[in-house]
């Protein structure tokens, strides 16, 4: 029976994996996937925990599932009553996490409903699970909540482990493991602090664990482990919170966790806290989205100035999003202003005034031509992701992309964040993709996992998913894994 065992280290750099391995600490990652690849692929928007699983377990971006962000807020329900309208305002940080799964919009479906024999160990996507094959669950609450404050991820990462190492005596045809202290502690310090480092040579341990028992039940050959992460992370050394940004203009502003004010003309929604969606006149309902022009007139959020403009001129704004028209997106930055279009031929980036995204000219091209083209790039595959975003009707009016090392949080950010991600700059949008199979030489991004798990397990690919199938694992030769105990997988450092 094929298995496969889909590992996600949150908040995990890809360059600190790499030089881990390269130093010999990580020995039962490397001999696993010395025959198969260590490779990068290119994450969503915004780079953000849970939002940035939706790829993996679902093959689709952010925008086709319907959940733009982390934290959203619904203009065509809320009306501007703080209680009766509070489910219109979302935030998966806190008690409302639950409600992921229903606003996952229907037609998506999750690999567990595709996979029955699975299970999911700390997931915050539990579509298609029953409570039998999400036996971590609680801890997850009660263990991450606590582990936020006290700073003991660690715990997390032992719990996740033992229900990892538990399931390989199991029949499950598919596993997903998140372990969660990497980007807990990276939040606290910096993405290669001493915690995230202990933290990654406990998972290789664990994965050692694993593949030792695999050989000696001979399942070795047919399992396929893939290992990932939802977006790297950048230390942050100035906090321009948003909330604080607006309401210094005079305009009253619904922001979390004060989820109420007077006749409000702006509503901030942050998360990573490098990215934000911008709401004007949250509290008068409507259908669409204003475009960037309307946002650029006074009237928009009440102010004597354009609140556009302004935005660019911070040194925090890598660049200012929103509609021109219907399925056109708009960029301005303190650069100058680009726009971005779509048709069945080919997305196109067309300088105006200046080149927001930093690819020194206008680009044409189709997905896979743009994630060639800017998977290096300042802000990879930023075209595609942003059209992504502005598909959902959840989506702010505007959305707003951090520069490396600022972030658009401050108050109520107990702990502080002295490093985070949600952005679209390159050190956020690259994660690693490694594996004991070998990858096909293309660029790829996280959505492209998906379709490849299936393909292992043999199960059909859904129709109008994002992820191609480029990688066809369970279609090529499987090597042989000589029969071996992985060097230091039994022994501690």
């Amino acid at each position: 029976m094929r298995r496969a065992f889909l590992i996600l280290i949150d908040g995990l750099r890809p360059d600190v994996l790499e030089a881990e391995v390269a130093a010999g600490r990580l020995p039962n990652l490397k001999a696993l996937t010395d025959r198969g690849a260590r490779s990068r692929a290119i994450s969503v928007l915004p780079t953000t925990t849970s939002v940035a699983y939706l790829p993996f377990l679902t093959g689709c971006f952010p925008g086709t599932c319907n959940v733009p962000s982390i934290r959203w807020l619904d203009r065509e329900a809320y009306t501007g009553r703080w209680w009766k309208d509070r489910a219109a305002v979302r935030n998966y940080c806190g008690y409302q996490a639950g409600m992921l799964d229903d606003d996952i919009a229907p037609g998506v479906q999750t690999i567990f409903q595709l996979v029955p024999e699975s299970l999911a160990i700390f997931t915050m996507i539990t579509r298609g699970l029953t409570p039998g094959r999400d036996p971590a669950q609680g801890a997850r609450k009660v263990v991450g909540s606590l582990a936020h404050y006290v700073d003991c991820y660690g715990l997390l990462d032992r719990r996740a482990a033992r229900e990892f190492l538990a399931a390989v005596d199991q029949p499950w045809r598919f596993v997903f493991t998140q372990f969660p202290a990497v980007d807990g502690y990276t939040h606290g310090a910096t993405p290669a602090a001493r915690e995230v480092l202990q933290s990654l040579h406990f998972i290789d341990r664990s994965i050692g664990r694993a593949v030792v028992r695999l050989d000696e039940l001979g399942a070795l050959d047919d399992t396929l482990f893939v290992l990932v992460s939802d977006h790297g992370a950048t230390k942050m050394h100035t906090h321009v919170d948003l909330a604080e940004w607006f309401m210094a203009r005079g305009v009253p502003t619904l922001h979390h966790p004060v989820l109420w004010a007077r006749n409000p003309r702006a509503a901030v929604m942050v998360a990573g806290n490098a990215f934000a969606s911008i709401y004007a006149r949250p509290g008068v309902p409507r259908e669409r989205r204003w475009t960037m022009e309307q946002l650029r007139r006074p009237e928009a959020f009440g102010t004597d100035h354009d609140v556009v403009a302004a935005l660019v001129r911070e040194p925090a704004v890598a660049f200012v999003a929103g509609e021109d028209a219907e399925g056109n997106v708009r960029l301005a930055s303190s650069a100058g202003e680009a726009i971005i279009t779509r048709d069945e031929a080919a997305i196109r980036y067309t300088l105006l005034s200046g080149d927001p995204l930093e690819l020194g000219g206008s680009f044409s091209g189709d997905r896979d031509a743009w994630l060639a083209r800017t998977f290096d790039a300042p802000f990879p595959d930023a075209a595609v992701h942003l059209l992504d975003q502005f598909s959902s009707r959840r989506a702010g009016d505007l959305v707003l992309a951090a520069r490396e090392g600022y972030d658009f949080r401050n108050r109520y950010e107990i702990p502080e964040h002295k490093s985070g991600h949600g952005s679209l700059i390159r050190a956020h949008m690259h994660t690693p993709l490694w594996t004991n199979r070998p990858l096909p030489l293309v660029p790829m991004r996280t959505a492209d996992v998906f379709p490849a798990l299936l393909d292992w397990l043999d199960v059909p690919v859904p129709q109008g998913i994002d992820g191609r199938a480029v990688w066809q694992p369970g279609r090529a030769p499987r090597a042989k894994h000589p029969h071996r105990q992985p060097a230091g997988a039994l022994h501690s450092r």
